[in-house]
């Protein structure tokens, strides 16, 4: 299992990964321009009608008062009632900001969540073999849910400062073009000095996020196999990791805080200060020279004081921003190598001539540093024809299977269904036409009803009993408290192996595929169970081309042909009888075996004895 913790981080990846966010959640901005637009501009309004806009109300009664003049209630209401008018003003904008935001956010969201899953379900199968199910789960529900935090900080925060700096700018250039012009190059300048530091910072957080992801990926393991852990009685094992784990998340949140906090913070705060002191000056200096001292001064010092508070907040507003956008990048990364396994850009219509299977001169091996499993490797299944994998552990049994059902491409060669090419035809279509019982079945934490309708979603609950009583499930589901409503727990925890087996032939039989491959598909059956389902596999074998990989060859020794691989290689092959009169490979192994599913007609026959 690779883990980020693994991996030296590559920078570059990174910022491919974080421009991937950017762009993402542009889109979703961009899809709804007018719900944007309102969501981002509207805060920014509502601040000048609040914060920038009521100083020149008040600002016009302090000059009078300090002139000495005594106004009358009369003369008093204009001012009162327009400073209650705009500041009213100003919340009802905020209340059409909220509605505006809350809206932007959640339809962005919703996008967000399924675009996640369809990136997800897009993976090639060993993608889930390299990473952890905790993990990715993080990774690809964070990728959605930071959309909210990251246009939170636009709109209320980024947006809503940047807007009113505009009506800034028209009231004190009429004080003095030198306010507004020291404003911005203030501003312009912590920009400058902090834009280097906040790179740095980036990779700080960036390591934090991924030893999150490693916590979040070692929770979840260890639950997943909580019975593993307490049958070898390492709890106090798995308990010393996950304090190394938080040690390890909590050292690296603090090294990135304490990089903010005494390298970031020693630039922002003291140009806050001295941004503030010059607007001072300027204003004190601009007040001597045209007589309106107290007004420059009150505007400059109401205005100055709001605008450069973005450079107080700003470690919180950079670090809300920083964390959103790298959590959301821990996906994104992902995202950045495609699947292996594609369909072509216009592939044929799946109409297949019949359902027989050819492999012919494939090349396969699982990583380009492990020498070839399978070299100009053949193989010729007629329709209908039962076909029996055997052989030793590692001898490409299984990974034959998963070339057939395109889980992996083979580097040369082809597969061919009905004289169609596998790679040329939509995957979904393919499997379609494929019924698959693993020797491992994945089960599901939802019903066991709708565990086998997964074969059929179309199904009705009918058709689901009659699938369950053919493959011998019914008669365990039935005793069940909630019978086919029973959740069964995450991966069928609360199911024996021979029960999830059960349930994954009724699953096979529901789909009714003409093509059936069954993969150590009663390993986990006691002989008696064996025997149960013996004659509804033999039914669902009827009339459709199996292939069926077995380590007992009491198994598969009624198949029609049988195929011996030994290192990728086909060894020996034919009927059952044939092989054990050439008194090879299978032979040896046929006299240390006995027992199996698979029986002769002549023990069906008789209450279903071995074969």
């Amino acid at each position: 299992m690779t883990t980020s913790a693994s991996i030296d981080r590559d920078p570059t990846r990174l910022r491919q990964a974080l421009r991937l966010v950017l762009r993402r959640y542009g889109r979703q901005i961009r899809r709804r321009p007018l719900l944007s637009m309102g969501a981002l501009v509207l805060p920014g309004l509502g601040d000048v009608l609040i914060v920038y806009a009521p100083p020149l109300i008040v600002v016009r009664l302090l000059v009078a008062f300090a002139r000495g003049e005594r106004l009358t209630a009369r003369e008093l209401t204009p001012y009162v009632l327009a400073f209650a008018g705009l500041w009213l003003a100003g919340e009802i904008v905020w209340r059409f900001a909220g509605a505006f935001i809350a809206r932007a956010e959640i339809r962005g969201m919703q996008s967000l969540y399924v675009e996640a899953m369809d990136e997800l379900l897009a993976k090639d199968i060993s993608f889930f073999h390299d990473n952890f199910a905790g993990s990715l789960t993080k990774r690809s529900l964070g990728y959605a849910r930071r959309f909210e935090d990251v246009f939170d900080v636009l709109s209320f925060q980024v947006v809503a400062n940047i807007l009113p700096l505009g009506f800034v700018a028209v009231v004190l250039w009429t004080y003095s073009p030198f306010l507004i012009l020291t404003l911005i190059g203030m501003l312009a300048a912590t920009v400058i000095f902090v834009f280097p530091l906040i790179r740095r910072r980036q990779r700080l957080v960036d390591i934090r996020e991924t030893a999150s992801n490693v916590l979040a990926g070692h929770v979840a393991d260890s639950i997943a196999n909580a019975e593993s852990v307490r049958a070898f009685a390492r709890e106090p094992d798995e308990a010393r990791v996950h304090a190394l784990n938080v040690k390890d998340y909590s050292s690296k949140t603090l090294r990135s805080w304490d990089y903010q906090n005494f390298r970031v913070d020693t630039i922002t705060a003291p140009m806050y200060v001295l941004t503030n002191t010059l607007g001072l000056i300027i204003a004190l200096a601009t007040g001597a020279r045209t007589g309106a001292g107290l007004e420059a001064v009150f505007v400059t010092f109401s205005y100055y004081a709001s605008v450069t508070r973005v450079m107080w907040e700003f470690n919180r507003i950079y670090r809300n921003l920083e964390s959103a956008i790298t959590e959301a990048a821990q996906f994104a990364e992902l995202l950045l190598d495609g699947p292996r396994v594609v369909d072509i850009s216009t592939p044929q219509i799946f109409a297949p001539a019949h359902f027989g299977v050819e492999v012919r001169n494939v090349n396969f091996r699982y990583s380009p540093g492990q020498p070839l499993l399978f070299e100009r490797f053949s193989l010729k299944v007629d329709p209908g024809i039962k076909l029996g994998l055997v052989g030793r552990s590692g001898g490409g049994k299984t990974t034959l299977t998963r070339l057939l059902l395109r889980f992996v491409d083979p580097e040369n060669g082809a597969i061919f269904v009905g004289e169609q090419r596998i790679d040329q035809v939509p995957q979904s279509a393919l499997r379609d036409v494929i019924g698959y019982v693993p020797q491992d079945p994945a089960m599901f934490h939802r019903t066991i009803a709708d565990n086998i309708r997964f074969g059929r979603p179309s199904a009705t609950d009918a058709e689901v009993r009659h699938a369950a009583r053919l493959a011998h499930a019914a008669e365990f589901i039935e005793a069940l408290p909630s019978a086919y409503e029973t959740l069964v727990g995450e991966r069928g925890v609360k199911l024996s192996g021979g029960q999830r087996q059960r349930v994954a032939i009724a699953r096979a039989i529901l789909k009714n595929a003409p093509i059936l491959i069954l993969d150590e598909a009663t390993s986990s059956l006691d002989s008696e169970s064996e025997a149960l389902i013996q004659e509804a596999l033999w039914t669902l074998m009827a009339d459709r081309t199996a292939i069926v990989i077995a380590h007992r060859l009491s198994t598969v020794r009624r198949m029609d042909k049988l195929v011996v691989l030994e290192h990728g290689r086909i060894i020996e092959q034919g009927p059952h009888d044939l092989l054990l009169a050439k008194g090879g490979i299978y032979a040896s192994l046929w006299s240390h075996q006995s027992g199996g599913f698979l029986a002769s007609s002549e023990s069906a026959s008789a209450n279903a004895a071995v074969s």
